[in-house]
């Protein structure tokens, strides 16, 4: 693949002066040739996206929508109107704190039936405190954060993390993107990245770079755990096997039962039915669990 156009896609809402942070971090800090910066507000309404804009940075591309629609709108919007040929997800609140970052996620790309690409994430301000989204913490689906055996290897992924990853552009669109039919926040990531791999492609992690990450940073939306459980349940509905997806059920139900039970009556389970016929599965949930889970 050589050095391909990269387009770095930067979703925000409210985020002050981190965006302004972010971006410059990006032009500043990465020795890559070819880039793009996409940022898409979220219906931002601090000023923030106005600031940006006064700066006129060179390869920068702003829009902000309308209302907040969400992290996956952001974001799908974000490819549709990229032009380089590897897509690179960040959130707009981390920097980068080795200027190979874009390098390393291009190179990653090139390995056989690599579907998508992370690099460490570190917490700003702690260098130490390192990780990526090894595996999943509960039937919630909750990811936890661990440090790698080996901070500085390759070794393939369960899942990457929204907060940075890399994908070819062309499989992204073949794909679907991120998933349009879940909620605004919440299991996007993960979802995004089990049905990559269920698809039959591999996700690989590098130790050679460092992405970082304002773990700290206080959040200008609230979450809504409704549409996070909305998201986990879809997710297990449509990618898990039925012994798992029990588990998914009864976790939720034991945290908020009256949510639960809410939306439960509200999943067209025919439909769900009809859109797990539709994908194009080459690998089963049992082989990825046997593999990434340790629960």
């Amino acid at each position: 693949m050589s050095n391909p156009q990269v387009s770095i896609i930067i979703p925000s809402f409210n985020e002050g002066a981190w965006l302004e942070r972010t971006v410059r971090g990006c032009l500043e800090k990465t020795d890559y040739p070819d880039f793009e910066i996409i940022v898409v507000g979220d219906g931002c309404t601090d000023g923030s996206i106005e600031a940006l804009e006064s700066r006129k940075f060179p390869n920068v591309k702003i829009i902000n929508l309308d209302k907040s629609a969400g992290a996956i709108v952001t974001r799908n919007k974000g490819a549709e109107i990229a032009t380089g040929k590897v897509l690179v997800f960040i959130d707009s609140h981390q920097e980068p704190m080795t200027e190979n970052w874009l390098k390393v996620l291009v190179d990653l790309l090139e390995k056989p039936n690599c579907g998508a690409a992370t690099v460490n994430i570190a917490s700003i301000g702690e260098v130490d405190r390192l990780g990526f989204l090894y595996t999943l913490k509960n039937w919630s689906l909750e990811p936890t954060w661990v440090r790698p055996e080996n901070a500085t290897a390759q070794m393939l992924a369960p899942a990457v993390p929204g907060g940075c990853f890399a994908i070819r552009k062309q499989l992204f669109v073949e794909t679907g993107g991120f998933n349009n039919r879940l909620k605004k926040w919440g299991r996007e990531d993960f979802e995004f990245s089990l049905r990559l791999w269920r698809m039959g492609y591999d996700l690989w992690f590098s130790g050679d770079a460092i992405m970082g990450h304002a773990f700290d940073h206080n959040r200008a939306f609230e979450i809504s755990w409704e549409q996070v459980d909305f998201n986990t349940l879809w997710t297990a509905y449509t990618l898990f096997d039925s012994e798992s997806l029990e588990l998914v059920e009864a976790e939720i139900k034991s945290v908020r039962p009256k949510v639960f039970e809410k939306l439960k009556m509200n999943f067209n389970l025919s439909e769900i039915e009809k859109i797990k016929e539709n994908l194009s599965m080459n690998r089963s949930f049992a082989e990825y669990k046997e593999h990434f889970i340790r629960i």
